[in-house]
C-alpha cells in the first residue's frame, strides 16, 4: 500500500503469470498496468516500488539482476516484444533461423512455412503526454551468436534453430514468437532452403495475449543468393503492433537482407 495524492491510499498491484500450454491458457499480461506494481512472470520478477520522487525498478530473472530509479510522478507500465537483438548490446542487428529439416521448393512457385523465433521483451513506461520510454529489455530465451558469411564481408547474427511447421504451433508468448515465411522461387530450378537471415531494421512484430508473430518473405535469386524482408501484417486479426527500436524509415536503413553465402 502507498499513499497517493490527497491522502488516497493506493494498493500495489501484484500480478502472477505462469505459462499454461494451449490456446485456452491465461493470456500474457502485456498491460498497461498502473503503478506501483509487482509482476511475477514465470520466474522473472519485475517490481516498481513508490519512492519520494518516483519509483524504484527492480528485475530479478532471465540471467540478470537490474535496479533503476525512475523519476516520474505518474504513468503506466506495459510490456511489448521488440526485435530480438538487444542482448547482448551492440553485437548484432541480424537474426539467423536454421531449419531443423531442409525445405525444398519447386520452381516458379511461392510457398509458406512457419518457424519459431526468439523474443526479447521491453518493459516500457507509458505517459499520455510524452509517449513511451523503455526502462528495461528482457531476454527470456537463451540464444547463441553465429557468423553468416566470411570474416571480411559476413555479419554476426543471433542464432536460433527451429522446426518447420505447416500449421501454427503453440508456444510461450513470453519467450517465443511464430514467424510466417513466404518463400518465392521464381527460377527454373528446385531450391533447397536450410536457413534464413533477417535484419532487425524494419521488423514488424505483432502480439496478442496468446501469440507473438512476424511475417517475412524470402526470394530465391540464384543457387547461392536469396533476399529476405518483412511484411507489415499480423498473423491474425486483432493483434497489436509492437514497439519498433530498429525502424527502417526513421534510421534510413533497409529492412531487407541479401544472403550471398547460401541459404
Amino acid at each position: 500500500m502507498t499513499m497517493g495524492k490527497n491522502g488516497v491510499v493506493r494498493a500495489s498491484q501484484n500480478i502472477t503469470w505462469v505459462y499454461n500450454e494451449g490456446e485456452n491458457g491465461e493470456g500474457f499480461p502485456w498491460g498497461p498496468h498502473k503503478l506501483p506494481l509487482t509482476l511475477d512472470l514465470a520466474g522473472v520478477s519485475l517490481v516498481f516500488k513508490k519512492q519520494d520522487r518516483g519509483f524504484l525498478y527492480q528485475r530479478n530473472g532471465a540471467g540478470e539482476c537490474v535496479e533503476k530509479i525512475v523519476l516520474a510522478d505518474k504513468g503506466s507500465i506495459f510490456l511489448s516484444p521488440v526485435e530480438p537483438v538487444h542482448k547482448p548490446l551492440g553485437v548484432s542487428t541480424h537474426v539467423l533461423v536454421e531449419f531443423d529439416q531442409p525445405v525444398v521448393v519447386e520452381p516458379r512457385t511461392k510457398r509458406e512455412i512457419l518457424v519459431i523465433f526468439p523474443l526479447e521483451i521491453a518493459c516500457a513506461l507509458g505517459h499520455s503526454r510524452d509517449g513511451e520510454h523503455i526502462i528495461d529489455i528482457i531476454a527470456p530465451s537463451s540464444s547463441k551468436l553465429t557468423l553468416y558469411g566470411n570474416t571480411r564481408d559476413g555479419f554476426v547474427c543471433k542464432y536460433w534453430k527451429s522446426a518447420v511447421y505447416t500449421s501454427k504451433p503453440v508456444v510461450n508468448p513470453f519467450e517465443k514468437g511464430v514467424m510466417k515465411i513466404a518463400i518465392q522461387n521464381p527460377g527454373s530450378r528446385w531450391a533447397e532452403v536450410n536457413r534464413a537471415a533477417f535484419s532487425a531494421f524494419g521488423m514488424k512484430i505483432f502480439y496478442s495475449p496468446q501469440l507473438v508473430s512476424l511475417h517475412a518473405t524470402m526470394k530465391i535469386n540464384s543457387a547461392l543468393t536469396a533476399e529476405t524482408n518483412f511484411i507489415d501484417k499480423p498473423f491474425q486479426a486483432g493483434m497489436s503492433k509492437a514497439l519498433e527500436q530498429f525502424n527502417s524509415k526513421l534510421l534510413s536503413q533497409q529492412g531487407r537482407t541479401v544472403m550471398e553465402e547460401g541459404y
